[in-house]
């Protein structure tokens, strides 16, 4: 059974959730809220204990809740045998002196499907349901190749106007589904938090009253579609959009029947919805550590659980690999970022054939398939913000990974 709350504040939902607590960290102001008064409502997921609010995601927003799963996949118990010492910004530094540094609140280690390492800090458990910010868009993006091969899209490359063509501004001609899927629609979308007139701050002001189509119709091109890679979140919630009109269910159920059931999650799930009641898909979901793992290893293992396959043949491994100019690691002038990017997946600026699914705050789901590996780490790392120490963190993962060879 799915369950749907209210959220306590009446003042606030999701997109505040997802976009405003840098804001309100650096001091400025969203929606016309002051992040230096008294924090109230919504904004208090941002102040105070960030952990104990990060694991209570549901006290702040509207959610709908995934059931656990009647066949949970039970990844063992920790082993607890890693040791590692690596460098980070050029000191050494501990794993454990890691986790701490980065605000982390829970960080696991599989290495050849075995729990090396398992740590949990800050109040966090086995059990806490902890709010991923963009690492929603993996799992968005695993909806999207489900969908795909089962006919409800019928191909990647057509427009995406095919299916919602209320999408009538210029900004979408030759637009298509692909193109949204690797940040590369070409869309004029400012995604700094801490600037009060970027394009993700005018969102949080104008929707509502306007639903997220009528939005994503004022915006502008900055880049032809297909020929520049720009992180833009209004891109996953374009492709939520997607999912719920061409599979006639909420993400909440779609998303409950094809794949957290089949990965075999042993914690519920939440989805923060916006005011229309529907999911928040470009940062919206809360998880436990290891159901968040389950997704790294259903994508090392090219899709399948055991014997399952759950994703399409293919997708895994089509997701995770750039296969063009604009989307390759590394200094890129058709990219606006040093990392790599494919359907929903980043790969490190020096790349190993690794990937991740990045959140802000500190998220992390982290896979190496040359060395068999996946990493979780969960934070409230207001640190994270600093695009270099963003860089940095994902550095000592790699490395991390990479000593773990066979």
């Amino acid at each position: 059974m799915i369950l749907r709350r209210a959220a306590r504040s009446a003042i606030g939902w999701g997109l505040t959730l997802l976009f405003a607590g840098s804001a309100f960290a650096q001091g400025v102001t969203i929606g016309g809220t002051p992040a230096d008064g008294e924090a109230e409502g919504l904004t208090a997921m941002f102040a105070g204990d960030r952990f104990e609010n990060f694991r209570n995601m549901d006290r702040f927003v509207p959610t709908s809740t995934m059931a656990p799963s009647p066949s949970v996949w039970d990844l063992g118990p920790n082993r607890d045998d890693l040791e590692y010492a690596g460098s980070f910004r050029g000191a050494p530094t501990s794993l454990d002196a890691f986790i701490a540094l980065s605000d982390t609140s829970a960080f696991l280690v599989i290495k050849n499907g075995e729990i090396v390492h398992e740590t949990y800090a800050h109040g966090d458990s086995r059990t806490s349901l902890h709010t991923s910010f963009s690492v929603a868009k993996s799992f968005t993006s695993a909806l999207v190749g489900i969908a795909l091969e089962e006919g409800r899209i019928e191909r990647l490359d057509d427009p995406i106007r095919k299916y919602l063509p209320e999408l009538t501004s210029e900004t979408f001609n030759g637009v298509t589904v692909e193109h949204v899927l690797q940040m590369a629609s070409g869309v004029r979308f400012d995604e700094r938090y801490t600037v009060p007139e970027s394009d993700i701050n005018r969102m949080v002001q104008q929707v509502p009253p306007m639903t997220f189509l009528e939005y994503i119709n004022t915006l502008g091109q900055e880049h032809p579609p297909g020929t520049f890679n720009h992180y833009a979140s209004i891109n996953t919630q374009l492709l939520g959009i997607l999912l719920a009109r061409v599979t006639g269910e909420s993400i909440t159920d779609y998303m409950t029947r094809v794949l957290w059931h089949p990965l075999g999650m042993e914690s519920p799930g939440l989805w923060t919805l916006d005011h229309e009641g529907r999911e928040l898909a470009m940062g919206g979901l809360a998880a436990s550590a290891r159901d968040y793992a389950k997704l790294g290893l259903l994508y090392l293992r090219g899709g399948k659980r055991g014997e399952e396959r759950i994703l399409p043949e293919g997708w895994a491994e089509a997701s995770v690999r750039p296969n063009q100019p604009h989307l390759m690691p590394g200094d890129n002038p058709s990219s606006s970022s040093t990392a790599g990017y494919m359907y929903q997946w980043w790969t490190p600026r020096n790349w190993d054939g690794d990937f991740l699914a990045r959140g802000i705050w500190g998220q992390n789901i982290y896979v190496h398939p040359g060395n068999d590996v996946v990493i979780v780490k969960l934070a409230a790392d207001q640190k994270n913000f600093d695009p270099r120490f963003k860089l940095d963190y994902i550095d000592y993962l790699q490395a991390l990974a990479q000593s773990l060879s066979d």
